[in-house]
């Protein structure tokens, strides 16, 4: 056996220092691509329990996300950017936060609950549930960028209802009456998964909903719209870009972990959850893989 204590050779000392940096460089300017660009991966915090339903405001670079504990669900939580903590948003004890929706055009935060949509308030240490709108059961929140329509997923069926002309009323959304995760892209294909377990797309060209192949019943998707519109979906630890020219997904990427929850920000970052962790993963430039570490870390 060959012992590497007393090397004394200066080539061979000076062989081993190239080595290890190398090795020391290499670990710290890992690269993931995903799809045709390349990532850095950076834990931005360390939490007890796992993220689901994760989506950033634009204006803040804060990250919303829906807490789970074992067996339970501990609330809506908020990682402000550059924060040392993060921290719960207290709501009423009559009231369960389910998911957020943040309308960046009007500057509102909506917020779904178990007795209709409320709204939340940086300047506020609550959420405040005063004057609700509605008292649905509200599952989740997405708004349309191209014309800032609010589409809500409600009550135990998983029904999608669209607000009408910006009022409190609102009315059924014939096109996908019911589905677990709905997305429109600018074009107004429609992407979701319905309450059979199935994933879908719903062309602007076409006259009825076509079933993706590839994907099991049993799978949990998440799905998101990249800054590219691009339809992406979370599929245990892989990516996939959807499209409604082809029943078949495209695998863009695999992470090595269970994704729990993901989203997209307006500098092309993708937050990633999983149990444990919340990673951001931040593009980079393939000429300089290694750019400085400019992450913050906070745990809970």
């Amino acid at each position: 056996m060959i012992q590497c204590r007393n090397i004394r050779n200066p080539l061979v000392q000076s062989a081993l220092l190239v080595s290890l940096a190398f090795t020391t460089l290499a670990q710290k300017c890992e690269r993931i691509k995903i799809g045709n660009e390349y990532y850095k991966r950076q834990l931005i915090a360390a939490i007890d329990g796992y993220p689901t339903g994760i989506v950033v405001d634009p204006r803040t670079e804060n990250i919303f996300f829906l807490l789970h504990k074992r067996n339970y669900t501990k609330g809506i939580h908020i990682l402000r950017h550059g924060s040392l903590g993060i921290k719960e948003i207290p709501v009423s004890d009559d009231y369960i936060g389910q998911c957020v929706g943040v309308d960046a055009a009007n500057n509102i935060i909506y917020v779904g609950t178990n007795q209709g949509l409320v709204t939340y308030d940086y300047s506020r240490s609550d959420i405040l549930v005063e004057r609700p709108i509605g008292d649905d059961d509200i599952r989740n929140i997405f708004i349309d960028k191209t014309n800032n329509q609010m589409y809500i997923t409600t009550g135990p069926n998983h029904d999608i209802f669209t607000f009408v002309n910006g009022s409190a009323a609102v009315k059924r959304y014939d096109k996908i009456p019911k589905a677990y995760n709905f997305i429109l892209d600018t074009k107004g294909n429609a992407f979701y998964e319905y309450v059979d377990g199935r994933l879908y797309f719903f062309s602007v060209d076409l006259y009825e909903p076509i079933q993706y192949k590839g994907f099991s019943r049993e799978l949990k998707y998440i799905l998101k719209l990249n800054n590219r519109e691009e339809a992406i979906v979370a599929v245990k630890g892989s990516l996939f870009r959807l499209f409604t020219k082809s029943v078949l997904p495209v695998k863009i990427g695999q992470l090595g972990f269970k994704i729990t929850g993901m989203a997209f920000d307006h500098r092309n970052n993708i937050i990633f959850g999983t149990r444990g962790k919340i990673y951001k993963y931040k593009p980079i430039d393939t000429n300089d893989p290694c750019p400085p570490d400019d992450y913050f870390m906070t745990s809970i």
